[in-house]
């Protein structure tokens, strides 16, 4: 029995790739893998529900592909009501919110959700003074958009459950070391990934009551061509050649400690930050 046998599980993000209409695995289905391995349920989405499909077919088993338009914004309509005290107060009724009907579309099938794993991510190259603001908004919309509406879709749902029956739910969100470090060449990204930073450490308190929130760091990786210099790179590498034998990082590399994070072996951990690469924060912080 996999340690994660009877929980649901939500990874949204990065599944992959389709180009000359073959499925290249992306992160975001390597850790929906490594959840289907371990025992749970999946459901996966991405920007694109062909690749959601496409990323469930190549996975195989139970796993649930679905399509929520989670760039969308969201749309409300507001009621005013009179509290237990008699105080003023308002309500906020949705009226479209693509990742809230996602949400409980899931939990009409399954009962229940366990798991958010939130793997958005997009590079984009530029220094500060060459950053428009359509470039800085492109960045931003594909990093920490669509975080945004799924974390708010969940934090409702996830509450309840704690209340019914004392559980504690798992969110891991992935973020890049850039986020720690810095990156010149990519300031505004870098500056994105600094703020899944500070929201895993934010929902560690304002979730804290029913879920652990934690962040995975991850290092450059060798699914992708590295960006600056090589003899850059190569220098930053060099101090953690001994300790890891290959390096960039690897999938394989990310996605058990991403398991473990989502386990109630991880209940006593909330609100941190594991950086996965290889060792090479260490060469950074000196």
């Amino acid at each position: 029995m996999g340690k994660l046998e009877g929980k649901i599980a939500l990874v949204g993000g990065n599944l992959g790739k389709i180009k000359k209409e073959k499925f290249k695995m992306g992160l975001g289905g390597a850790i929906a893998k490594q959840l289907k391995d371990d025992g749970a349920q999946v459901i996966i989405f991405d920007l694109d529900y062909k690749i959601s499909e496409a990323c469930a077919t190549a996975i195989g088993g139970s796993i649930k592909a679905m399509e929520c338009d989670i760039m969308k914004d969201r749309e409300y309509r507001t009621e005013p009501y009179i509290d237990h005290r008699g105080n003023e107060k308002t309500n906020v009724i949705w009226t479209d919110n693509p990742a809230l009907k996602m949400v409980e579309s899931i939990v009409q099938e399954f009962g229940r959700i366990d798991i958010v794993v939130s793997n958005f991510d997009r590079f984009e190259k530029a220094r500060l003074d060459s950053t428009t603001v359509e470039l800085f908004d492109t960045i931003r919309d594909y990093n920490i958009t669509p975080m945004f509406h799924l974390l708010a879709a969940v934090r409702e749902q996830l509450s309840k459950q704690t209340k019914a029956d004392g559980t504690f739910a798992k969110i891991v969100l992935m973020t890049s070391m850039v986020g720690k470090a810095g990156m010149s060449i990519g300031t505004i990204y870098a500056a994105f990934k600094a703020g899944t930073v500070a929201l895993t450490k934010s929902l560690g308190k304002e979730f804290g009551r029913f879920a652990n929130v934690n962040g995975v760091a991850i290092g450059p990786l060798a699914e992708k061509k590295m960006q600056g210099p090589r003899e850059k790179i190569k220098s930053a590498f060099m101090v953690t050649q001994t300790a890891m034998g290959s390096l960039p990082t690897t999938f394989a590399k990310i996605t058990p400690l991403v398991g473990f994070l989502a386990s109630d072996g991880a209940v006593g951990i909330n609100g941190q930050i594991i950086s996965v690469d290889g060792g090479l924060w260490l060469k950074l912080e000196q």
